[in-house]
């Protein structure tokens, strides 16, 4: 028995945790997480809450008493510039004597809205003008353009074109009726938002619906996720005259060059350049769409969606606009306290920094070392799973093996600053060589991340505590914690994106085709399994096809994890000792810790915007599904042939 303090808190959470009324067999969700769910009570101000939420709360705490310290000779710069950052954003009494200032100055340097403006005339407006005013501010309302890894030349990057992201969540809320509860949300947002800044209603509600209505066209002749897995289909290389021979009514190199050769950039574009186009059929359809739109709506709505991004910025009266939309699209019904917001927008902005605060502050360098065994022993295991595996042939199977301006006065005007110089840093990357050491995540997150261009995951410091890892935990918690989030970030590199992907993070085809055939039919397992799961909180099916690769991963990170940890049970010698007061095996605790990771709650609204947009199952499922694929799982808890954890029919791709 392990009598430890950090033993007796672990197994105080565990217990606190779990409905013991429900048996394993039965319902290992609910009988892992059954009396969190009725003790975590959804805050007002989230549509959802889980133990991840949990940690990041912590975090948050961490970050925000680092800021809210005061600035000394021995802060570095980008440290003394994200206290600021802060210290603006908590202002509020300076933010609401600004009122509307802010957004009335900006607008008119991206060329008005015309919605605002009685003597607005089609005349003189220059959609390719626009849309490069625009770009400047991270803003890609028709076009996205970002520089990113050559896919198929990962030493270098290349220019990506692609449609753009939408208004909504996503775009199957575009596919609901016209009068639609959130679609008629949205509108009216903007409808107030513009008769706010001082336009007439009457023509602020015409103007919103006919750009609504424009929007929901442009939903629908974008390709939809379940369309965009297979990375071949979306790799289109091409010159920028190809481009131009393809769509000829649209300037291409002059809106490219126009956005990559200004100021902060500084990089001339020729119509040799190569440029990979992402959705081809978007573009097939845009330009009809755009030339048959009268140029007011298109105005209106491309500037409508740096206004939206906006307004969070500025005073009460247009939050409390936001919170009205967030609740019917969320459910939440008040807002996060400003603190949250604020040290969520200076880790967004300032991430780099903030998480050099968050390590200094929380981060105890003996769990690196701790995780680079763990990892040693995950490797070791999915080579394991790799050479197990009676569907792949040799030849597959090797290569598989071998695989800016911060001041305190004015909050808006620092972020615009910092959106101009975040997205002239990113453009810029295009002449430069390839930083393989540069994270896609800031460190404080509480995540992980795998990168098929890289054959790398990533884990930050923020997702190395409770109940994810502790130092002292047993090695059960941690491998069913910890080790399940890395494993399943090693098995993202083999689902059915990360397989596309060779050892050096080269898109090709590396397996051999009758190898991916028998992938495909095992993954199509998974698929229906999962896509026959109804979310009751949205009375709606989980998709199994756009969340197949965290299904899949989920999958084969359970095998992986569970066979690590009894590696390192075999290399010590010694089976752990229990945790008192709990009458489970150390085997049992790596997967009631594995399932307590996912408790979690949500309301109608986010089970539907998750369901709807999500690429993840609910966490319900992502316990419940793996778990009944899991042959260690049925044996660990003695759970008979046919019993609901225990189907007669298994997935198996990992």
């Amino acid at each position: 028995m392990c009598t430890t303090t950090d033993c007796v808190r672990v197994a105080s959470r565990i217990h606190d945790a779990i409905d013991y009324k429900v048996k394993p067999c039965d319902n290992f969700y609910e009988f892992a997480c059954g009396t969190w769910k009725k003790k975590n009570v959804i805050p007002e101000d989230k549509s959802a809450y889980s133990s991840f939420d949990l940690v990041a709360d912590d975090v948050n705490v961490i970050l925000k008493n680092a800021l809210e310290d005061k600035e000394t000779e021995a802060d570095i710069e980008p440290a003394k510039k994200a206290k600021r950052l802060y210290r603006s954003c908590l202002d509020t009494e300076k933010i609401e004597s600004l009122g509307t200032k802010p957004l009335d100055d900006f607008i008119p340097k991206i060329g008005g809205w015309p919605v605002l403006m009685s003597s607005w005339s089609d005349a003189g407006f220059d959609l390719k003008d626009l849309l490069v005013t625009l770009a400047k501010y991270n803003n890609w309302p028709l076009i996205s353009l970002s520089v990113y890894t050559d896919m198929k030349n990962v030493d270098k990057n290349i220019l990506y074109l692609d449609q753009p992201s939408l208004g909504m969540p996503g775009q199957k809320y575009y596919f609901k009726e016209r009068n639609d509860t959130m679609i008629m949300a949205y509108e009216n947002l903007a409808v107030q938002v513009a008769t706010m800044l001082g336009a007439d209603k009457t023509v602020a509600e015409q103007d919103m619906k006919d750009m609504v209505d424009f929007e929901i066209l442009i939903a629908n002749i974008s390709v939809p996720s379940e369309e965009r897995r297979d990375s071949e289909k979306l790799y289109n290389k091409m010159t920028i005259a190809q481009l131009a021979q393809n769509y000829s009514e649209f300037d291409w190199l002059g809106y490219i060059n126009s956005i990559m050769s200004s100021p902060k950039i500084q990089i001339d574009i020729t119509e040799d350049e190569e440029i990979i186009n992402y959705s081809p059929p978007y573009f097939d359809k845009l330009f009809s769409l755009l030339n048959n739109t009268p140029k007011r709506t298109l105005a209106n709505y491309c500037t409508w969606r740096i206004v939206r991004h906006r307004i969070s910025s500025l005073g009460k009266a247009f939050r409390d606009l936001n919170l009205e939309y967030s609740k019917v699209l969320y459910g939440t019904s008040t807002e996060s306290a400003r603190w949250k917001k604020c040290v969520g927008k200076a880790n967004s902005i300032l991430g780099k920094v903030v998480g050099k605060i968050f390590v200094g502050e929380a981060f105890d360098e003996a769990a690196k070392a701790d995780m680079l065994k763990l990892i040693g022993n995950l490797k070791v295991a999915f080579e394991g799973q790799l050479f197990s595996n009676d569907w792949m042939d040799e030849s597959t199977r090797k290569a598989a093996k071998e695989k800016y301006t911060i001041t305190e006065d004015e909050y808006f005007s620092n972020i615009i600053n910092f959106i101009q110089e975040s997205v002239a840093e990113d453009l810029r990357e295009l002449r430069k060589p390839i930083d393989k050491t540069k994270w896609s995540m800031v460190p404080s997150a509480v995540n992980a991340y795998y990168s098929s261009t890289r054959n790398e995951i990533v884990f930050p410091a923020g997702i190395l505590q409770p109940p994810f890892y502790h130092k002292n935990y047993l090695k059960a918690l941690n491998y069913g914690g910890i080790g399940m989030v890395i494993g399943h970030e090693i098995t993202h590199g083999f689902d059915d994106q990360g397989r596309q992907y060779d050892k050096t993070g080269s898109l090709r085809q590396w397996w051999s085709d009758d190898v991916v055939e028998v992938f495909k039919t095992r993954a199509q397992c998974v698929i229906e399994q999962y896509g026959n799961f109804t979310v009751k909180e949205a009375d709606l099916q989980i998709n199994g096809i756009n969340t197949q690769g965290e299904n899949i991963a989920d999958n084969g990170a359970i095998t992986q994890s569970f066979k690590a940890y009894r590696h390192w049970v075999s290399q010590e010698r010694n089976e752990e000792p229990k945790l008192p007061g709990l009458d489970f095996s150390p085997n049992q605790l790596f997967f009631i810790n594995f399932a307590q990771v996912w408790c979690n709650s949500m309301r109608k609204q986010s089970a539907i915007s998750r369901v709807l947009t999500g690429v993840h199952s609910p966490g319900k499922f992502r316990v419940i599904g793996t778990l009944q694929n899991s042959p260690d799982f049925a044996k660990t808890f003695g759970c008979p042939v046919s019993s609901y954890m225990n189907p007669e029919k298994k997935c198996k791709v990992w």
